[in-house]
């Protein structure tokens, strides 16, 4: 599961509102104690990286990594996947525009594998009566 269902985020002038991504996933019984990357990276419909800038203004691209270990419990049969969940929140400012389609794409262990998609909306600002 990659954004629990959502595929529209509300622009509001020029940024997204908050909002948040969780992903599940299930790791096979011989993937099972060791140590796996996990990246996220924001694209736009052209799958060029998002970007945003950091504190000397300089542009990067929209990621998040991880690193996860899933051990195997007591009692759980052998062979079963093992499942394990993440959540990240997604800050407002992101400057995304209105009307076009972005994807975040989660890879594991370097592989893609999987991208959810979802187009950015626009909510007029508070106050704001819209004709």
């Amino acid at each position: 599961m990659l954004g629990a269902g959502w595929d529209q985020v509300p622009v509001v002038g020029q940024t997204i509102t908050p909002h948040a991504v969780v992903a599940m996933v299930h790791v096979p019984w011989t993937d099972a104690n060791r140590k796996h990357s996990m990246k996220f990276d924001l694209i736009d419909e052209d799958n060029a990286p998002v970007q945003t800038v950091d504190p000397a203004g300089s542009p990067v691209p929209v990621t998040v990594d991880a690193e996860f270990e899933v051990g195997r419990p007591p009692g759980v049969r052998p062979g079963s996947d093992l499942l394990a969940t993440f959540t990240f929140t997604v800050a407002p400012g992101l400057p995304l525009v209105e009307g076009k389609s972005y994807s975040w794409v989660c890879n594991i262990d370097a592989a893609d594998s999987v991208r959810a998609s979802f187009r950015a909306v626009s909510v007029p600002a508070a106050g704001v009566t819209q004709k």
